[in-house]
């Protein structure tokens, strides 16, 4: 599809915005079992019971062979103020980064953050006789390994903040949290386990987008089937045509090469979806080079 079939490209043309959950089916479903989850917890009084069979510990986790707890920490909470913090930051930050991969491999992506922010949690308690094994839950670790990749992906796509009320750029926001992390594990404040989980959510999210054979790995899933599946390249752009019915369109003639006007294509989804604001200096540079004739 190039960019002169848009519809949003064509006079006269109907202009619906989408909504911030269009294209991210997983954030849906991640905020509805999280939500879901922590209600029959409370109304069926099973709290207590959730967390002793799934939350991470050290003990029953790795010891105790209980692998799952790997993943069920994922989604329990210890109370509705940290339920609320999390599924903020999913709906904001998880929607924008689902909406540049293909769905099953950034569910892949965010449940092996997590993963990676028990190991997090693992490692601090076992070098450190000052903190005992209480376990951890929370979706955090996976929300710091998509604030990561979200830093990467649009540093300078402005984030304000609901407390304080401040705007700030991606990255600088990722630097802040991370930062405050570092700081708390290293002074041994409180929530420091929680903490060194973040910190291992975060370096998850940075290896697994910046390292080539980790980031081919995880593009596996969310290839779709067909004799062309090997081609695509991994964390390759998800483009939702939602039904829409493309007329055929002069093309203009522009001296960018087939496979950057795919990059194209992906950039003016990405306009569409978080306004020009979102988009890093080399996709500026190319878009500006594809409107040349």
């Amino acid at each position: 599809m190039g960019y002169a079939d848009r519809d949003y490209f064509r006079e006269g043309a109907a202009r619906r915005p989408p909504g911030r959950l269009a294209g991210a089916p997983v954030v849906k479903w991640l905020l509805f079992l999280n939500i879901g989850v922590f209600l029959v917890g409370i109304f069926l009084n099973w709290a207590v019971t959730f967390g002793q069979l799934g939350a991470f510990t050290i003990r029953e986790g790795l010891f105790g062979f209980q692998v799952w707890r790997l993943i069920t920490f994922q989604f329990l909470h210890a109370n509705l103020g940290h339920l609320l913090f999390n599924s903020i930051a999913i709906y904001f930050f998880g929607a924008f980064v689902e909406q540049q991969l293909r769905s099953r491999a950034f569910l892949v992506f965010y449940l092996l953050c997590g993963v990676a922010g028990a190991l997090g949690y693992a490692t601090l308690v076992s070098v450190s006789n000052a903190y005992d094994d209480v376990g951890v839950v929370g979706a955090s670790a996976g929300i710091f390994g998509i604030l990561a990749v979200a830093a990467m992906i649009a540093p300078d796509m402005r984030v304000q903040l609901l407390f304080p009320p401040v705007t700030l750029t991606m990255r600088l926001l990722a630097i802040l949290m991370l930062a405050y992390g570092v700081l708390v594990v290293l002074a041994g404040g409180p929530n420091a386990g929680g903490e060194a989980g973040h910190l291992g959510g975060a370096l998850a999210g940075f290896l697994l987008w910046k390292i080539p054979v980790l980031r081919g790995l995880l593009g596996r899933p969310g290839r779709s089937g067909g004799g062309d599946s090997k081609k695509r390249p991994a964390f390759q752009i998800r483009i939702a045509k939602r039904g829409k019915v493309y007329q055929k369109k002069l093309r203009p003639q522009s001296t960018i090469t087939q496979l950057e006007s795919s990059e194209v294509d992906r950039i003016l989804d990405k306009i569409n979806e978080h306004g020009l604001q979102s988009l890093t200096g080399e996709e500026r540079e190319l878009l500006a080079r594809a409107g040349k004739k």
